[in-house]
Order: structure tokens, then C-alpha cells, then sequence
């Protein structure tokens, strides 16, 4: 998405205030006599609560045309980092607001959950025209709820969840007469990620068991947010071993994992070499390798082609560098050599 000049200042108002919100607040609050320290920290909450969520939908959403609901996301950003930074008087009013707005969120929760039969639908009608999980569960969860910035991070946290938490599921089914390629066996990524998933596990209990000596709520805290970490971990790993390139007729789907794909035709390919280890890939080539290390074929495309990204935007490429087994077979598959 091309933003015009007002937009861009707009965001640029926005990060502005941020740095002054979330920087200069705690830097004056540490530089005040304890007489006025209250009343900064009371004027520097509604700053964060009221005037900066404020700001932000008249600069944000009403010029980009987003859904008032994206205002939720910025609320809870706002009380979450209200909460770290502020004294515990103030911590105690956030907590109050959370109250209140977790019932709008639950509204949007019951929402969607409302449409989940729609959702649903689209995503076995995406799933007919090409198995692709990730991608028609963030498609199929968009379409339904609309296309906007709070839907697609949601979308992209339930990707996760699905692959992390359901990853003994069984392998989606590919078409009859398609052709496979995986991505994982060769790069050493599965021994990286059990190195990693160890070290994680070791964590997560060494550092809980230290921080709960001094606060539980940050032993609690850290905890989630690294078992979250482990089931990202597992997800992506799931997503990359039921995610394989796949030659389907007329159609070329490149992925990597659940981290980025992208769909064209076999016939828009322009080469297709496999990379020497001296090979240099100039700035626009992008970088879809499963390890940066482990790339071994670089494709170039006649047309630019989309690739979708979970977390990010979409983006337009013309050439490529990724991993994937059994190069030279990939590369005879193809009408390119």
C-alpha cells in the first residue's frame, strides 16, 4: 500500500509522540520532586489512555479508512506499556481500564466467533482449490472479517497456534499428479531447532524459578511469553515439514513454511539455477531461505510475483533465493533450465 504525504506524516506524528510517551515520561517522572510526582504520573496516564489512543484515530484509522475496532489493539498496547512504566497508584488505575475494555474485546471475540461457520466455509473452499494451510486460514479468516490490521494479526496468531499447537496433526493431502519438494531435510534445521527447543525449555524454568523470588507476577509474565516463544518455535518447524513446494500443473506454489509463499505459473519462471557458495545476490532478491546459510537455488521471474508474509505486509519480487531438497530434480521439474 502506496501512502500519500499527509499519511506519511501522520504516521510519522504518531511515532513522535510514542518516543516522547514511552521515553521522556519515565525520564521526568525519575526527575520531579515527590510533591508533583503523582499528578505527572496521573497527566502522563491520560496521555497514554486517552490522548494518544485519540490522536491515533484521527490520524490513523479515519484517513486510512481502518475499523474502529483497531482501536482496541491500540488501547491494550497502551496499557500494557502504561503498566510497566508508571508507579504502582497508576498501575492500579490501568488495571480498572482493562476492565472495561476487555469487555469490548469480548465483543469482538464473540464476533468473530459468530462468523466461524463462514470462516470455516471459505477456508474448505480455499483448501479444494489449493491445500495450502497457512495461507487459506489467514485468507479465509480476512475475508470474513475484513482485511484490516487487527484481522490479519489475528489471523497470523492463530496460524501460529494451529501449527503449534495441533502440530501431531496429519499432513495435508496434495493433489493427485503434483509433485513435491520439502524444504527442511538438508539445511540442518531440524538439529538447530532441537538445540534451540532445549535451551528454551532450560530457560523457562531456570529463569522462572529466579524471578519468582523477587516478583510472581514477573516470573508469570516472562514464563507465558516464553512458552509462547517454544510454541512459535514448534510452529514453525510444524508448518515447514507439512508445507512442501508443490508443482501442480499450471501452477507453482514456493513457500517456506508458514514464514512466506507465493503462487505463479511455472511458465513465468525466467531461470532457475542451483547456487554455488561464491554466488552474490544483489538487494532486491529476496532472502526465503529456511537458514540464510542453506540457500541453494535462485529463481528469477519474468513478471513480478506477490509473496505473503506472516506478520507483514505483502511485498512484489522479481527473483528469489530459498532452500529446498533435491535441487537438480526441482529444477528438471520445471520448463526452465
Amino acid at each position: 500500500m502506496v501512502l500519500r504525504p499527509y499519511n506519511n506524516l501522520n504516521i510519522g506524528i504518531i511515532v513522535l509522540l510514542t518516543l516522547i510517551l514511552v521515553v521522556g515520561g519515565p525520564y521526568l517522572l525519575s526527575h520531579i520532586t515527590s510533591v508533583n510526582h503523582n499528578v505527572i504520573a496521573n497527566g502522563l496516564l491520560a496521555d497514554m489512555l486517552v490522548t494518544f489512543p485519540a490522536v491515533y484515530y484521527f490520524l490513523i484509522i479515519r484517513p486510512l479508512k481502518l475499523r474502529v475496532w483497531n482501536l482496541l489493539l491500540v488501547i491494550t498496547c497502551c496499557c500494557g506499556v502504561a503498566y510497566l512504566i508508571l508507579p504502582p497508584q497508576q498501575q492500579q488505575y490501568v488495571i480498572q481500564v482493562r476492565k472495561l475494555s476487555v469487555l469490548a474485546e469480548l465483543g469482538v471475540f464473540i464476533y468473530a466467533l459468530s462468523k466461524i461457520n463462514k470462516i470455516r466455509a471459505e477456508y474448505r473452499r480455499l483448501q479444494a482449490k489449493l491445500p495450502d494451510t497457512a495461507h487459506n486460514l489467514q485468507q479465509s479468516i480476512t475475508t470474513v472479517l475484513g482485511n484490516q490490521l487487527a484481522i490479519r494479526m489475528l489471523a497470523s496468531e492463530l496460524t501460529v497456534l494451529r501449527f503449534g499447537l495441533l502440530c501431531w496433526r496429519k499432513v495435508v493431502i496434495i493433489p493427485p499428479g503434483a509433485r513435491r519438494f520439502s524444504t527442511h531435510r538438508n539445511s540442518g534445521y531440524v538439529a538447530l531447532f532441537s538445540v534451540m527447543l532445549f535451551v528454551m525449555l532450560v530457560e523457562v524454568f531456570a529463569i522462572h524459578l529466579l524471578l519468582a523470588h523477587y516478583s510472581t507476577l514477573a516470573a508469570v509474565i516472562v514464563s507465558a511469553i516464553s512458552v509462547y516463544g517454544i510454541i512459535f518455535l514448534v510452529a514453525d518447524l510444524s508448518a515447514v515439514i507439512k508445507s512442501p513446494v508443490l508443482i501442480i500443473k499450471d501452477q507453482l506454489l514456493l513457500r517456506t513454511g508458514m514464514r512466506w509463499r507465493l503462487l505463479t505459473s511455472p511458465d513465468n519462471i525466467e531461470a532457475i539455477i542451483k547456487l554455488k557458495s561464491d554466488f552474490e545476490s544483489d538487494e532486491s532478491c529476496f532472502k526465503g531461505a529456511i537458514i540464510k546459510s542453506s540457500a541453494n537455488v535462485h529463481v528469477k521471474f519474468k513478471d513480478p510475483v506477490t509473496v505473503s508474509r506472516l506478520y507483514r505486509s505483502p511485498i512484489l519480487i522479481t527473483n528469489l533465493m530459498m532452500s529446498i531438497d533435491k535441487p537438480e530434480a526441482f529444477i528438471a521439474a520445471l520448463p526452465v533450465t
